[in-house]
């Protein structure tokens, strides 16, 4: 893999990122290309939900925010998700069940990328069912890594300006045993499938 080159018009993606581009990388940007209402700013509001996707949201048992407030905001985020027919980027700290209860509850369809994934395999394959697609930051499970379907896989920098998602792409090529350019462009298609309009 080391030195291996991408054709001119392949860029990489970094599907959730705090910071801009870091070197020509196309960037997902929180806060400008998806914006949304995160458990540990609540009860922020959030203006114009014009971007890709809706989130960063979710719920998180760990942060000081009243998990009440949590959930009522979230179901919110998923009611906007379903109406304005874009993905959701999720945090999720110990919350998967209520976070599944609530999008039954609400009939959900849209998908949820699950930002910085870092579950179990079993977990992983428990959750496919449930149109989830899961985003692989530098710390990640192997198993859940390599137990992923590429068509669910992205992968991400999140709020490391130190190493560019091109590193990270190296490994998981890597660790998949395929070529770059490969996984680059199954990301160019998972890409089209979460954000081409509907």
């Amino acid at each position: 893999m080391k030195g291996e080159k991408l054709d001119s018009d392949l860029k990489y993606i970094d599907f959730h990122a705090h910071h801009s581009s870091l070197g020509g990388e196309r960037v997902i940007q929180d806060g400008i290309d998806t914006q949304g209402r995160h458990p540990w700013k609540l009860p922020l509001e959030v203006g114009d939900r014009g971007g890709l996707a809706i989130g960063e949201s979710g719920l998180d048992r760990l942060c000081n925010t009243p998990y009440d407030l949590q959930l009522q905001v979230f179901r919110q985020e998923v009611l906007l998700s379903e109406q304005l027919r874009k993905p959701l980027v999720l945090h999720c700290v110990r919350a998967i069940d209520d976070v599944l209860r609530i999008r039954r509850e609400l009939h959900a369809r849209q998908p949820v990328i699950w930002h910085g994934y870092r579950g179990n395999a079993l977990q992983l394959q428990q959750l496919l069912p449930h149109t989830f697609y899961f985003s692989f930051g530098t710390k990640f499970n192997t198993e859940a890594l390599l137990s992923c379907p590429l068509d669910r896989l992205l992968l991400e920098t999140d709020d490391d300006t130190l190493h560019p998602i091109s590193n990270l792409y190296a490994q998981v090529a890597r660790q998949r045993d395929i070529p770059l350019e490969a996984l680059v462009r199954q990301m160019h298609h998972n890409f089209q499938t979460l954000f081409a309009p509907q």
